[in-house]
């Protein structure tokens, strides 16, 4: 194994030292001046120093297969809305059909769009952050 970061999960090759063959394990520190690490356990115990060659990374992936089996029903419905894992982006057939159930969004939105023009001056419509007209929106409204 090189160069394992703080946080990375590991397994160990080599029993002993306070570590058990093929479990997994957090790394807490590194000691790259001689290849070395301190892990701990699920129930956060810390092991000694072991040297980075005795050490795979462990855990395997954290995917959607995987995801689905370690949560519960509602959360995984909620989830099903976004796209993504790390960023979350809601799927946008679903942030259309929040948007249309506005009352008065398309009113709100030209109101708005004139107040900030009063205030500011002119809208440049390329800049982001600004307020979207309705061909923007991309939704019927």
């Amino acid at each position: 194994m090189n160069n394992p970061q703080p946080k990375q999960r590991i397994k160990v090759t080599r029993p002993g030292r306070g570590y058990e063959r093929g479990k997994t394990y957090t790394v807490v520190r590194v000691d790259s001046s001689d290849n070395t690490l301190i892990a701990t356990d699920s129930n956060g115990k810390e092991g000694s120093w072991v040297k980075w060659e005795h050490c795979i990374p462990g855990g395997g992936e954290v995917n959607w297969s995987w995801l689905k089996g370690q949560l519960s029903t509602d959360a995984l419905e909620l989830l099903s809305a976004f796209e993504g894992l790390e960023a979350l982006r809601l799927k946008d057939e679903i942030r259309d059909h929040i948007l249309l159930q506005l009352p008065g969004l398309k009113d709100r939105i030209l109101r708005s769009q004139i107040q900030l023009e009063e205030e500011f001056g002119a809208i440049d419509d390329s800049s982001p952050g600004n307020c979207p007209n309705e061909e923007e929106l991309d939704i019927p409204l």
